[in-house]
């Protein structure tokens, strides 16, 4: 966010001197950077069990924003094009491997809070970015900086945290299609990349992007709050529901509102495309696990997808309003276009009902010659549930309601549902008939997809 949104990095004051839009470089490289770390992971996956992938993403992340942030503020003179180039590439390959080291230890978290802490950490960054861009240029240089190791160095302490067991569970996923998959994040992120130069050129800069950015941080706070309120079992289904609706409305009202109050709409894009990228993290990194995919692969692919969408609608945009296309009606014109692509991808590449898929076992014969009770603790063993998790199940794959689990166990509502959330993850399910299908079929212990 302070590398793509602020002047700290980025050099505008001196960006006619490049031989390049290094705006666009940056976008290019560091979309190619996910692209490096997935394969590099073909070989060194998972990352987060060797210590020196660790300083690298830290060192790379910290020198790079430095490096860039020192090079954009003109310490170093004026050719600067060639370093530069090469500071960019050292951030974006350890942004990537940052982010993917991140979506590792995602993937093999033993508890169904996984989605809340991701959006309660976006809500925070939202502090953290107002907090850092209001000290001096050189100052907020520093921190932005340091961010990247900090990270590293929390992610470092949160290997030790309770782990779920590698997918024990056999997963016959309803098919759907892994193109339309990648086609929906690809035009999705086209939307936004087109709607953000056009938001950045309709009134003052950079009032208009700290406005949106302030409004997408209440609204994904509000998200956040939601999220730890109801505790639902699925924490994707919550992130998923708001993306359509809020970037379909904030580019309609970017069209329609007034100049001074463009930024409502800005600010509504933006809480979309942030609840994609917590989707995409949270997905992509739940498919790895049942699936044994290494989730550098498939972490790092759907992120690159979403970065190539947006770095395609930036380009598509700049090269329209470059060309003899360009009139007053062409940015409003272009967002109603946008409008379009997004209820096309909401109602028919990528609808709730497929995500649902990702999440639902396949049925099989019911294995009859073993109990109930049984075949629970044979689960618990094998998903490593604790004592309360298999009571909870239990109970469940009678039917009980939570009312009633939590009368019968003398616990609270939120703890109950808090069970519930750790059991469908630890087994890799997205409800209660796919947690009935795979009790009932008795064929845990063999591979996933």
């Amino acid at each position: 966010m302070l590398a793509m949104c602020t002047p700290i990095v980025l050099p505008f004051g001196m960006a006619e001197s490049f031989f390049f839009d290094p705006t666009l470089m940056v976008m290019s490289v560091t979309t190619l950077g996910y692209l490096v770390v997935v394969g590099l992971s073909r070989r060194f996956s998972p990352f987060l069990k060797k210590r020196v992938f660790f300083w690298l993403a830290a060192l790379c992340g910290s020198f790079g924003t430095l490096f860039m942030a020192l090079l954009a503020q003109g310490y170093f003179g004026t050719m600067v094009e060639v370093p530069y180039f090469f500071a960019s590439v050292v951030l974006s390959f350890g942004n990537a491997l940052l982010l993917i080291m991140w979506g590792e230890l995602w993937s093999t978290l033993a508890t169904g809070r996984v989605g809340r802490f991701l959006t309660v950490s976006y809500a925070f960054a939202f502090v953290l970015f107002f907090a850092i861009d209001a000290l001096p240029l050189l100052a907020s240089s520093v921190c932005a900086a340091l961010l990247p190791s900090i990270s590293a160095l929390i992610l470092a302490n949160a290997r030790h945290e309770p782990r779920r067991k590698p997918a024990s569970v056999r997963f016959d996923m309803e098919p759907i299609s892994i193109g339309k998959v990648f086609a929906a994040l690809v035009l999705v992120s086209i939307a936004y990349g087109i709607s953000q130069p056009i938001l950045l050129t309709s009134a003052p800069y950079p009032e208009i992007g700290l406005r949106s950015f302030l409004l997408a941080g209440v609204g994904i706070g509000a998200l956040a709050l939601n999220l730890l309120v109801a505790q639902p079992p699925v924490e994707s289904l919550s992130l998923h529901r708001p993306i359509v609706p809020a970037l379909a409305c904030g580019l309609l009202l970017m069209v329609l509102l007034p100049t001074d109050l463009i930024f409502v709409g800005g600010g509504l894009v933006i809480i979309a495309i942030y609840s994609l990228d917590m989707l995409v993290m949270l997905v992509s990194s739940d498919v790895a696990f049942r699936a044994r995919i290494p989730v550098a692969l498939i972490f790092g692919l759907a992120i690159f997808a979403a970065r190539l969408g947006t770095l395609l609608g930036t380009v598509a945009y700049r090269a329209l309003s470059g060309s003899f296309l360009l009139t007053p009606e062409l940015p409003h014109q272009t967002l109603l276009v946008c409008v379009g692509i997004a209820v096309l991808v909401g109602t028919l590449l990528f609808t709730g009902a497929d995500l649902r898929k990702l999440y639902r076992s396949g049925t099989a014969t019911v294995v009859k010659n073993e109990s109930i009770a049984k075949k629970c603790r044979k689960a618990a063993e094998i998903c490593d549930l604790t004592s309360r998790e298999l009571e909870v199940l239990t109970l469940l794959v009678n039917g009980r309601s939570v009312p009633y689990i939590c009368e019968e166990l003398c616990i609270a509502q939120g703890t109950a549902k808090h069970h519930v959330s750790n059991i469908y993850r630890k087994m890799g399910v997205g409800d209660r008939q796919s947690l009935l299908d795979v009790i009932g079929r008795g064929n845990l212990g063999r591979g996933a997809l």
